[in-house]
């Protein structure tokens, strides 16, 4: 697996997580390539009321690769919101578009209902990756994944 893409629910987690605590995300850090779209980047910095917050956003967003918009997403976006009238609206269609066309599982535990049976997309829960106890359990775990295809 080239990599995964993380939800808003995961990176929220890593910034608000108790100094002796180790998120979720930073383990993936230490295991596998993580990525985020712009949309996620910018729900994460709208929620900071100050300089401060907003450098601390950017300090956690500095390790993840960030995908923009792009028009080689339109057509996925385009058909996913046209799918028999079940997407949740945009931000589900391009959020998945995005995680399907760059070949990228989501994860998150927060936005499992909103992308469940969408075709060709793959859901990590980050609940179950948590219960990993190690790097090593967590690298075994995401191996385990489905490789888009």
């Amino acid at each position: 697996m080239k990599g995964v893409l993380l939800e808003t629910d995961v990176i929220v987690e890593y910034l608000t997580a108790a100094p002796d605590e180790v998120p979720l995300m930073r383990r993936l850090l230490g295991t596998i390539s993580c990525c985020t779209t712009f949309l996620q980047a910018a729900e994460i910095y709208s929620a900071a009321r100050d300089d401060g917050e907003r450098r601390t956003v950017e300090q956690a967003l500095f390790g993840l690769k960030i995908l923009g918009a792009s028009s080689r997403y339109a057509k996925t976006i385009a058909l996913l919101l046209s799918s028999e009238g079940r997407m949740g609206g945009h931000r589900t269609a391009i959020v998945a578009a995005m995680a399907i066309e760059s070949g990228l599982p989501v994860i998150t535990d927060d936005h499992l209902q909103e992308f469940g049976g969408i075709s060709g997309l793959r859901l990590i829960e980050a609940s179950t990756l948590r219960r990993t106890p190690d790097h090593a359990a967590l690298a075994d775990a995401l191996a385990t994944i489905e490789p888009a295809g």
